[in-house]
């Protein structure tokens, strides 16, 4: 790589909106609700599992990656820098999905199973259910798209030599005195 490959920084690119990003993101967004609803209202185990993996891992996808408020930076798909940690955050986003799917296994057993006429005339019977189950859900979520920010920023700055945010530096400092 020649030494401009290493400073400039493809991730911070100024003008990198592009159809295709803005279309994998509404793709997700899309996804990631329509799961939401399927988990709500579906009483069969053979559909909650596979719909709650696929909207975790879109919600996880969407909040990690995207510019979100108070001056988080987004991460591009396509950045060397992400591209070098897909492993570490494919191996953690394994854990979590494991964690998601003992909870979803936990969450079924538990379930009150409605009839379809039942669901057809109230159709918010599942809800308050549903809404209890999606708080430490959210929290998980939260918890993996926090981390996995941090491993992205942590690589980021390692690789182009940015200082750490502010409070970065005391959280850092800490984490190395205890593992070093």
């Amino acid at each position: 790589m020649s030494d401009d490959e290493l400073t400039e920084d493809s991730c911070r690119a100024e003008d990198t909106a592009s159809e295709d990003r803005t279309l994998a993101f509404v793709l997700m967004f899309v996804t990631m609700f329509g799961c939401g609803i399927l988990v709500m209202f579906t009483d069969s185990l053979y559909w909650i599992l596979p719909a709650s993996v696929v909207g975790y891992t879109a919600c996880v996808t969407i909040y990690g990656f995207a510019r979100n408020r108070n001056g988080i930076p987004r991460y591009l798909f396509t950045c060397p820098v992400v591209v070098s940690q897909y492993p570490r955050l494919l191996k953690r986003h394994a854990v979590f999905l494991a964690m998601l799917i003992v909870l979803a296994l936990i969450v079924a057993k538990y379930k009150p199973h409605h009839s379809e006429s039942r669901l057809a005339s109230h159709g918010s019977d599942a809800s308050p259910f549903f809404f209890v189950v999606a708080i430490p859900i959210a929290a998980l979520a939260l918890t993996e798209i926090m981390t996995n920010r941090a491993v992205l920023e942590r690589a980021h700055n390692e690789r182009f030599g940015e200082p750490p945010a502010e409070g970065e530096s005391e959280r850092n400092g800490t984490l190395r005195a205890v593992s070093g």
